[in-house]
């Protein structure tokens, strides 16, 4: 038998068949030679699959992902929040590429000899792309459910000590005296701390609410017992801290002199700082923090994304830095810096300093804020706001109204609308993908250059735009000239319009109100050119057709009547400018002002004096 191939020929003699008339053995061997013909086609066909490029453009993504979030160029909450908003786009992306390379396949010639040779992503990449699903869906249910994950199941940082015990409360109150010219600082690692500068005896007063939390009563008192503030003097620096104990929190409020500086640390807790006449600063790493009529500065570092930051009625510079959720400032007198990552909504007013606010996607400062201002995710507005002004930001649509002096935006992906405020200042926006608008006051003399692509350009001011392939450009001169208004965008259009005159007046009213001369006198004059230019307009309108002698005469009187108010409101807002004269006040607006009463008033205002020479004066 050694001399047949396998499979060997069952015993008998090599003039039989070749299987002995074996049935069985006959079908084992047809059996065995279908599985070597299968395992050789699927040899054949795994020779000759292509391997998909998905699964590489997947793996450097999520690397370069990572690499960025490990080196701070990214913000891992910023990815998350996106992430959890737009996952499905990695499966539209995955299938997109797919099908990118099944029409490649079915573009290029095929050998009909050969079986067809199909493309595979293999089980890693279906399994990674699975896993990346199912985070996005637990992202984004965490994302739109935030309030039902974190307090659902009455779990929170604040109240995880109420799973190891029964609540036991108490209070404890004591004061002592506080230095003369003293400061203070506290430290209070589970609790809120609230501190108020209305001591007038000199003390420091200290109030304390315990929470302690355990199935023993006996463990709770010995608990309350160890939770009591130790107060120390160093010169003039009193120190008040808080132990830490498992299953206890402190709420500690403090009363001291309005002098006392004071110095805030909480761990986890809200900190409010009230009527102190001292510099302040404050760390809360969880909690909320809240100052009230501080009349100094205040310095504050937040770490929590969820916190809140307030500030009121500061006389003094406030600085912030950190991460924080929602943040208000009002009625800020000093200078205003903020810096690190806002997660909520902003709102400012009544800042009468300067402004400098810097996060990674935002960077806007400006030396005053008359009105208000609001950031959220989408937008960005702000209202009466004295320049130089400058944003740059991203994502965003801009809105910023009655803008005094230079004012410089950069944004991409989102519109730009914008209404300039006497005295005009340069204007220079920086756009793409999005519409730009420019309202500047009725009689403003600027210089305009402006450029779109992928978009139109018009104007209220009669100047003619150049179209060239995509793009259209205009430039020219209003009145005088003077301020330059340089504005560049792409996919969007570009309108640079005149205010109306109820806008204009209102413009023109908040510039009067700033205080400063040249302002006030440019303003002035500005709103009573205006009242005189509609009153002229009034009485140079078109007439109707087809009156008769009798009614036209009636007609013209009629405008007369109606023209009367505002030349008469012209010449009131004209004599307070020439009154300033008598309070030194004789620039350019004045003197204007005197010219207009010329010609309106010319018996009174429209003398000119004469002169004589000392000889004909004697003759």
């Amino acid at each position: 038998m050694a001399g047949y191939p396998p499979p060997y020929p069952p015993p008998g003699s090599p003039s039989e068949p070749p299987y002995g008339g074996d049935w069985k053995y006959q079908r084992r061997i047809l059996r065995d030679q279908a599985r070597a013909q299968r395992d050789h086609y699927r040899f054949q066909r795994r020779a000759m699959r292509r391997h998909s490029i998905l699964g590489p453009i997947v793996m450097v993504t999520v690397g370069i992902v990572f690499l960025l979030v490990q080196t701070g160029h990214l913000q891992s909450d910023h990815l998350w929040d996106w992430y959890g908003h737009w996952w499905p786009l990695l499966l539209v992306l995955a299938g997109a590429v797919l099908l990118a390379e099944w029409a490649l396949d079915q573009a290029r010639p095929q050998d009909p000899q050969q079986p067809y040779a199909r493309r595979s992503i293999g089980g890693g990449v279906f399994s990674l792309l699975a896993l990346l699903a199912f985070v996005g869906l637990i992202v984004g249910a965490t994302r739109n459910h935030r309030e039902y994950f974190v307090h659902g199941f009455g779990l929170s940082p604040d109240n995880l000590e109420e799973f190891l015990g029964d609540k036991h409360e108490s209070d404890q109150s004591f004061g002592q005296a506080f230095p003369a010219g003293g400061s203070l600082s506290v430290d209070n690692p589970r609790g809120d701390v609230s501190i108020t500068g209305i001591s007038t005896d000199n003390q420091i007063h200290i109030s304390l609410h315990k929470q302690v939390y355990s199935r023993s009563d006996s463990d709770a008192e010995n608990k309350a017992r160890e939770l009591s503030p130790k107060v120390s003097t160093n010169g003039n620096i009193v120190s008040v801290s808080l132990p830490t104990l498992s299953g206890a929190v402190a709420d500690i409020t403090i009363s001291v002199p309005a002098s006392a500086a004071t110095t805030v640390n909480a761990n986890h807790g809200d900190v409010q700082v009230n009527q102190l006449k001292a510099p302040v600063t404050i760390t809360a790493n969880h909690g909320d923090v809240s100052v009230t009529g501080i009349t100094g500065s205040v310095l504050t570092h937040v770490n929590n994304n969820g916190s809140s930051f307030s500030a009121h009625n500061i006389t003094g510079p406030v600085s912030l830095e950190g991460h924080v959720g929602d943040l208000t400032l009002s009625d800020i007198n000093g200078p205003v810096a903020l810096t690190g990552e806002i997660f909520g909504s902003t709102h400012l007013e009544h800042i009468t300093n300067s402004l400098k606010l810097h996060t990674s996607r935002t960077d806007f400062q400006l030396a005053r804020l008359d009105g208000e201002m609001d950031i959220g995710n989408t937008n960005f507005s702000a209202d009466q706001c004295v320049g130089p002004v400058v944003l740059t930001t991203g994502n965003r649509n801009i809105t910023l109204e009655r803008i005094t002096g230079d004012l410089s935006v950069t944004n991409r992906n989102g519109s730009v609308d914008l209404t300039s405020a006497p005295p005009m200042g340069n204007v220079t926006v920086q756009n793409r993908n999005g519409s730009v608008s420019l309202t500047v006051p009725d009689h403003a003399n600027f210089t305009v250059s402006a450029e779109t692509s992928d978009g139109d350009v018009d104007n209220d001011f009669s100047l003619s735009s150049q179209d060239r392939d995509n793009r259209k450009t205009l430039n020219g001169t209003v009145g005088k000239g003077g301020p330059l208004v340089r504005i560049t965008t792409s996919q969007g259009d570009i309108k640079l319009k005149k205010a109306k005159m109820e806008d204009a007046l209102k413009s023109y009213g908040v510039a009067s109100d700033y205080g400063v001369a040249d302002v006030a006198t440019a303003a002035t004059y500005q709103i009573a050119e205006m009242y005189h230019d509609f009153g002229r307009a009034l009485l140079a309108s078109q007439r109707p057709k087809g009156l008769s002698k009798d009614e036209l005469e009636q007609y013209n009187v009629l405008l007369e009547e109606q023209a009367f108010p505002f030349e008469e409101k012209a010449i009131e807002l004209h004599e307070v400018n020439a009154r300033r004269s008598a309070k030194g006040i004789y620039d350019q607006w004045v003197r204007n002002s005197y010219a207009a009463l010329g010609e309106l008033r010319p018996v009174r205002y429209g003398k000119n004096e004469e002169s004589e020479t000392a000889i004909d004066a004697i003759r």
